[in-house]
């Protein structure tokens, strides 16, 4: 676009303001450096530390020499204030490119000031929509502008998370970089169906049971509420659509729904869920911004907002007829953390999941050994059982059903070495997910669950003897030929908590010598077959990390030639 003078200055600030790039000499300051002494413009000087107040921070851009440019702006007390500063003698048109690229943000949200209308129309060549002003003034004037508010930011903290970021960028050592860098090579496209009612038994299964990155959490626990939802996808007003996601590795399926309703007043979000299987990829970022950035009243927790990147520029459009990737043939089935829907979509386009299940608030998981261990008839004939958030004697019906007929069965089940074991006044004893038990006993049913609920004191050894019987049990239900893969746990980045580290290093030299004694099972150490630096919280793992285990467990189908 091109760029404007101070007389035009009505709609300028056509989006809110996140960078202003200012030029230096004749524009920031008066003079020009190499040629003497400069004078300062104390109201630039204000103005910089004005923005940053307002979480915008600034940046420079000139053709001068670097260390005399710095020790100027030192001296003037504002350096600080500067995020990847470009102070070289080259075209300003390439390098406000670079500069915008390098700090992840898209071009109309910055603004560059430059005195020089070269400068500014080679600029806006090679920054489509980026905002072009000839002086300072203009963006003084225009500070009560709605798109140049910002937020109140009294600590810096904007200005600061800039500066770690222009840090991590000039070594390329940082993480998140690292799993950018990924997802730009994965090749991810992302479909929008507006023909729901094909997809309905996914969308529902998605409303009730995906629960990290259901923003809404509008589930459809009645008949009622579903015949409100086929309704709602008919009337004036509403637009629902499922996002379908693919990439170079495999297709997702139906991964997304959304419901919005615009009217004269608003325009919402009545439903806007995701699974857990493209966690860590941007595809909710950047539906949400397909769609306009409709109002959406998020009910937490949720792993990720919807602002995680500066901005998704890995995801391409993709059309109903694309050719896709050979999906591989096996039948998985998975057992464990949220994090397991990654790892499946890596492995298989036919998997089954005993993943993390949302009960309303709160969460039932299956890594449980009595879910192994049990008898389904003694489960379903506990009245006191279906008063609680747990599994079913359905749900182990279900998973005997798949195990004789999976392929692959792939375990993680560390966390049945926690000790929230409790035993029911029906004699029955179950392992409770810990944040479940908190909000159980921060409910109203909190008298009610210790009355009918004794807590199970399960030594360290006994847990694991727990673990083994689980393990045993599943190779031997399992059908001929199948091999059962169970993941180590993460012992790496716990110097903090070495007590923890031990107790899992213990956890994973048991498994592994249970998976030496049983010809079906196959044991491999994540803290091996990934990178340290994909780790993100000492649990999870940069998608990165989830392709590397899948290739691992892939390569155990070279053991049917031998």
């Amino acid at each position: 676009m091109p760029f404007i003078n101070s007389v035009q200055v009505a709609n300028v600030f056509s989006q809110p303001v996140k960078l202003v790039v200012w030029d230096l000499d004749e524009t920031f300051w008066k003079g020009t450096l190499s040629e003497g002494t400069i004078a300062p413009i104390p109201e630039n000087l204000e103005l910089v530390q004005t923005l940053a107040g307002r979480g915008i921070v600034s940046s420079v851009c000139s053709k001068n020499d670097f260390e005399t440019a710095e020790r100027e702006l030192k001296r003037l007390g504002i350096w600080e204030y500067f995020v990847c500063p470009v102070i070289q003698w080259s075209p300003k048109g390439p390098a406000v490119k670079e500069l915008v690229e390098s700090v992840n943000l898209r071009a109309e949200n910055v603004v560059f000031v430059d005195d020089n209308p070269a400068n500014l129309a080679e600029a806006a060549y090679h920054c489509p929509r980026l905002m072009c002003i000839d002086r300072p003034r203009v963006l003084a004037e225009a500070l009560d502008h709605p798109n140049l508010l910002g937020k109140a930011d009294p600590e810096l903290t904007r200005l600061k998370q800039y500066r770690l970021l222009a840090t991590r960028v000039s070594d390329k050592q940082a993480s998140a970089l690292s799993n950018v860098e990924f997802l730009r090579q994965s090749g991810i496209t992302l479909e929008i169906r507006y023909d729901v009612e094909p997809h309905m038994d996914r969308v529902v299964e998605l409303l009730n049971r995906a629960n990290q990155l259901n923003f809404t959490k509008n589930r459809l626990e009645s008949e009622d509420e579903r015949r409100r939802l086929d309704h709602q996808m008919t009337a004036f007003g509403f637009k629902a659509g499922v996002v379908i996601v693919r990439d170079r590795y495999c297709d997702y399926g139906v991964v997304g729904f959304f419901l919005t309703l615009s009217t004269l007043k608003t325009y919402c979000c009545e439903h806007f869920v995701f699974s857990c299987r493209i966690l860590n990829m941007g595809v909710e970022q950047y539906v949400y911004e397909y769609l306009n950035q409709p109002v959406i009243n998020i009910r937490g927790p949720v792993a990720n907002g919807l602002e995680s990147f500066e901005r998704v520029d890995w995801i391409r459009e993709a059309t109903h007829d694309q050719n896709l990737n050979d999906l591989k043939k096996h039948k998985l089935l998975l057992v464990g953390g949220c994090d397991m829907l990654q790892l499946s979509s890596y492995c298989s386009g036919h998997s089954v999941e005993f993943t993390n299940r949302a009960a309303g608030e709160l969460i039932i998981r299956f890594d449980d050994p009595y879910f192994f261990l049990s008898n389904p008839e003694v489960i379903k004939a506990s009245p006191l059982r279906r008063q609680i958030p747990a599994w079913t004697a359905e749900d182990m019906v279900e998973f005997e059903k798949h195990l004789t007929d999976a392929d692959f069965v792939i375990l993680s089940f560390y966390e049945m070495m926690t000790v929230t074991y409790f035993q029911g006044t029906d004699g029955l004893t179950l392992r409770f997910h810990e944040d479940t038990l908190k909000d159980l006993l921060k409910s109203e049913r909190a008298i009610w669950f210790v009355r009918h609920f004794a807590h199970v004191e399960f030594s360290f050894e006994q847990r694991l003897e727990k673990v083994r019987l689980s393990l045993e049990t599943i190779a031997r239900r399992s059908k001929t030929g199948a091999k059962v893969v169970i993941l180590s746990e993460n012992v790496r980045q716990m110097d903090h908590n070495r007590a923890e580290a031990d107790r899992r290093s213990r956890y994973n030299e048991f498994v592994q010598k249970v998976c030496g004694e049983v010809p079906k099972m196959h044991y491999i150490n994540v803290n091996t077959v990934t990178n340290e630096e994909w780790i993100l919280d000492g649990w999870h793992m940069s998608r990165q990390g989830y392709l590397e285990l899948a290739k691992e467990i892939m390569t155990l189908t070279l053991l049917d030639s031998t």
